[in-house]
């Protein structure tokens, strides 16, 4: 006698699809931010004091 189980798996189309729009979304935000702030035109972030500087300052001699 085969089951009459009402109960169906996943739609794997559903979870091809939300990884592509959630892609798609990351995509977007990643290429709208880039044009909207460049990292170029954003101020330098200040050195921790709390880390020593691995740069050598030219002016130190």
């Amino acid at each position: 006698m085969p089951s009459t189980s009402t109960r169906r798996g996943p739609n794997p189309f559903l979870f091809l699809g939300l990884s592509v729009a959630s892609f798609g979304v990351f995509f977007y935000i990643l290429k709208r931010r880039e044009a909207t702030h460049p990292a170029s035109k954003q101020p330098r972030q200040l050195d921790n004091p709390l880390v020593p500087p691995r740069h050598r300052d030219p002016t130190a001699n």
